[in-house]
């Protein structure tokens, strides 16, 4: 049975053509530490993670490409930023539409925090943000795009709000970046988590953070340890990136972003083109369906290539299941690790199963999975 994948936002696939080739160049051939090893090996690695630092810094409009910190994924990037600028005296304001990688390490450090309400299509309600601010608020976080609706933020707004109140500005890209345009400098922002193995059709275990030059210079390290410079000292290195990079760093999984981000920002346009095109054609085929009821933004709305829905006719887990079964159709189904969002849809606790197609998905797929599901709901 042929594999149709429709789970592209818990992780993409196919990944960028010819990823897995580089990667096994760089095990087989390659095998460096940075910054340890003396050889023409380590200086070309070092100038290819140096050219990812570059193209990051070009899509998300910064200049600072030592300023980038990277991680295993967004989870690890945004407990970087709330453990290492946050305390509990510290207030922040999220959205109604948070990951539990935001909400978690909030809740864990005892960090207050309010939400700003959102509509049942999964957008923010921002005309209450300002009435959620106190004295001791120190940051707004924002999900840029809701990985259970697919409804994209107009960032601009608490951009506007964060700069006026003197507050720092974050972003949770996980399900925005590389296709929803985030400028640094336009929105003022502290920092942008983003995560390589999504949208950037990259490897897993891949991700980081691009921050403000003045944040990278003083947020407390989450991880301290070895980075092959000022070694004489036991005090964490003062220069960048060296203080945000300890130990030996992920280098078979950056050496293969660095591929894939390059692939994507050259295909940008076309690859987003695809995503969009699949999406609305699994929008209306759904739509038609007697019995399924679309969670989130319309077609003619800011939105993503993510399409959550419910059923009154049948269980949302046995028609994943049997999506699977019949169709090797590979969807998922339950709460996305985002129970605020959830609530803010009316979908909790149930959930919604949600597809989300990508750049590499076929017309026939989309066609064969608006059939089954037609014959599912009329068991």
């Amino acid at each position: 049975m042929k594999r149709i994948y429709l789970d592209n936002a818990a992780t993409s696939y196919p990944k960028a053509p010819g990823l897995g080739s580089v990667i096994a160049q760089y095990i087989e051939n390659s095998s460096v530490n940075l910054n340890r090893t003396e050889s023409s090996e380590s200086f070309s690695v070092f100038e290819t993670i140096y050219g990812l630092r570059e193209n990051l810094c070009t899509l998300y409009n910064y200049n600072h490409p030592e300023s980038i910190a990277f991680t295993k994924n967004v989870t690890e990037s945004l407990n970087w930023i709330i453990k290492g600028l946050l305390t509990e005296k510290d207030h922040v304001i999220v959205s109604s539409n948070e990951h539990n990688a935001m909400m978690r390490p909030l809740v864990q450090m005892g960090i207050q925090f309010d939400r700003i309400p959102s509509n049942d299509h999964g957008f923010a309600d921002y005309c209450k943000l300002e009435s959620l601010i106190r004295p001791n608020t120190k940051a707004i976080l924002i999900n840029g795009a809701g990985n259970v609706s697919g409804a994209i933020e107009d960032l601009s707004i608490p951009a506007e709000i964060a700069k006026k109140h003197n507050l720092l500005f974050f972003i949770d890209a996980a399900q925005a970046s590389p296709f929803v345009d985030i400028d640094m400098q336009k929105l003022n922002l502290a920092g942008v988590a983003f995560t390589g193995h999504k949208s950037f059709l990259g490897p897993q275990g891949t991700g980081g953070m691009i921050l403000r030059r003045d944040i990278a210079e003083t947020i407390n390290p989450l991880i301290a340890g070895g980075t092959g410079s000022e070694s004489d000292r036991e005090t964490i290195p003062t220069s960048l990136p060296d203080r945000l990079t300890p130990g030996t760093e992920n280098i078979p999984g950056l050496v293969g972003l660095a591929h894939s981000v390059k692939y994507v920002i050259e295909n940008k346009k076309v690859l987003y083109e695809r995503i969009m095109e699949r999406t609305e054609k699994l929008y209306l085929g759904l739509e038609a369906i007697d019995g399924i009821d679309i969670k989130g933004p319309n077609l003619n709305e800011r939105r993503t290539g993510v399409i959550s829905i419910t059923s009154d006719k049948k269980d949302i887990a046995e028609i994943s299941s049997l999506l699977l079964e019949r169709g090797g159709i590979e969807t998922r189904v339950g709460l996305h690790c985002s129970p605020s969002a959830h609530k803010s849809l009316g979908t909790f606790p149930t959930g919604t199963l949600r597809f989300s197609p990508g750049p590499f998905t076929t017309d026939d797929e989309i066609e064969t999975t608006i059939s089954l599901i037609k014959e599912i709901i009329n068991d």
